[in-house]
């Protein structure tokens, strides 16, 4: 399993999330898919001898509890062990992330489920930049993992206004220190090209 990066026991350097990210939307699911994940972990450290009573008693829980999932008693099992053990709370798991997002963010996409599955873009950074005609927009960097890569693309939207528009995947690197590391050094004009590619 995975700790919390920003639990007491831990120190070391981190990464804030930047200022005017906006919310993830993914976040609910996001959460669901961490819990599964530390869940699964435990279950492929567990020794043999030790899962056969378990997966027993989950039968029975889910019998008693009403949550046995009957088409699939390896799904009942996971929900059992996701009772078991101490997982963060909802707004504990927010908060880290909040402050962690790094971390998290290679939690989620470096692990081996993530390599067997699709998971949203993930905002990790935000700026702004000035179109000709004083027009304010803000530029933010979404990043996603495939193939073994790391890849991104710029989302735009007008200050004040609900409108974005967004780039192709325009960035592909192995580490995703790499593509930050470039979008916050492009220039302004850099981003304004980038900007006027997206627009009809």
């Amino acid at each position: 399993m995975t700790a919390l990066q920003g639990y007491p026991h831990r120190s070391g350097p981190h990464i804030a999330s930047p200022p005017g990210v906006v919310e993830d939307p993914d976040l609910d699911s996001r959460y669901e898919e961490y819990c599964r994940r530390q869940t699964k972990g435990l279950v492929s450290i567990l020794p043999k001898e030790v899962i056969r009573p378990l997966y027993a008693k989950a039968r029975e829980w889910g019998r008693k509890t009403g949550k046995e999932v009957e088409k699939d008693p390896l799904a009942t099992f996971l929900v059992f062990l996701q009772e078991l053990i101490p997982l963060p709370p909802r707004d504990v798991w927010e908060r880290d992330r909040g402050e962690y997002l790094d971390a998290h963010i290679r939690e989620e996409f470096d692990s081996p489920p993530a390599h067997r599955r699709s998971s949203p873009p993930v905002t990790v950074e935000s700026r702004g930049m000035e179109m000709e005609g004083g027009r304010r927009w803000r530029a933010t960097l979404n990043l996603f993992r495939r193939d073994e890569a790391w890849r991104g693309f710029i989302v735009f939207n007008p200050l004040g206004e609900e409108e974005t528009v967004r780039t192709a995947d325009i960035f592909r690197e192995e580490d995703p220190d790499e593509i930050r590391n470039r979008f916050l050094g492009f220039h302004n004009q850099t981003l304004q090209a980038f900007l006027r590619s997206t627009l009809p």
